[in-house]
């Protein structure tokens, strides 16, 4: 796929014209372009910065250095968030999306729920500029607020919150040395690597301080590592939460945990 990708931007076409094309040959300067793009990829920059780009939920996003790569399992975050907001009777839910990155997760929310208000938050001001292009560019810039601040402080004002959406730095210290030289040298380590010896640290403030800004019935909705799933029950428990459930992925991973606040009705 990466060879592909790299081969369609050295030549300006698209992926199926490699295909239509497949008995051409390339040009001088086609091959020194395909080159230099091989160079940076055996260097270990992840293809999406190289090419400035990544798709998520059939939408393309500008990615840089700022932000991570969207992967296809966040999108599972999207897809519980749906399916409570569905289950919960949300007609017009008030969504947070905490660390939001490159803004793939609002604007995927934003896209499946029309009628939805959508705020943003990140502690990187450089995440943000990121986001709000992306917005921009997708048509969510009247639909999506963003503000910049630490997990939930920017939120002061803006709630009550039917769901809070996260993809949250959850990646343990053992795990962080198996992680691939592209993953560490080249994507922000402030949004990957998890406080504490389980790397739980942000989704247990996610949980406990979200308890003051969601409404009731309200929800987290964040993802987790594929070894956390008791740990992140637990904590859901602990802080309140009464109806949990952990969404597998489609290689049957735990990464979802889905925490309900009740009723105080």
């Amino acid at each position: 796929l990466d060879a592909e990708l790299l081969l369609a931007r050295a030549l300006g076409c698209t992926r199926l014209r490699l295909y239509v094309d497949w008995h051409k040959m390339l040009e001088k300067p086609e091959l020194a372009a395909l080159r230099a793009l091989v160079a940076r990829r055996a260097a270990h920059e992840p293809a999406a910065y190289i090419l400035g780009e990544r798709e998520f939920w059939s939408m393309r996003f500008k990615v840089t250095p700022d932000v991570l790569v969207p992967r296809p399992e966040t999108e599972h975050v999207v897809e519980a968030a749906l399916e409570l907001a569905a289950r919960l009777g949300l007609r017009s839910p008030r969504i947070a999306d905490i660390g939001t990155g490159s803004g793939n997760i609002a604007c995927a929310l934003a896209k499946s729920l029309p009628t939805s208000t959508i705020w943003a938050s990140d502690v990187s001001q450089a995440a943000l500029a990121v986001a709000e292009e992306n917005a921009r560019s997708l048509g969510f810039a009247e639909r999506i607020r963003f503000v910049r601040g630490d997990m939930l402080a920017p939120l002061a004002g803006g709630g009550p919150f039917d769901v809070l959406a996260s993809n949250p730095p959850y990646v343990t210290p053992e795990e962080w040395n198996e992680l691939p030289e592209e993953v560490k040298k080249h994507e922000p380590e402030i949004a990957l690597r998890g406080a504490g010896p389980d790397g739980l640290g942000a989704v247990e403030r996610l949980l406990v301080e979200g308890l003051q800004v969601l409404a009731r019935p309200g929800a987290v909705v964040c993802e987790i590592g594929h070894r956390q799933s008791e740990g992140a029950r637990a904590l859901a428990a602990r802080a309140g939460y009464r109806d949990v459930a952990v969404k597998k992925d489609l290689a049957g991973v735990p990464r979802v945990v889905v925490a309900v606040v009740e009723s105080t009705s």
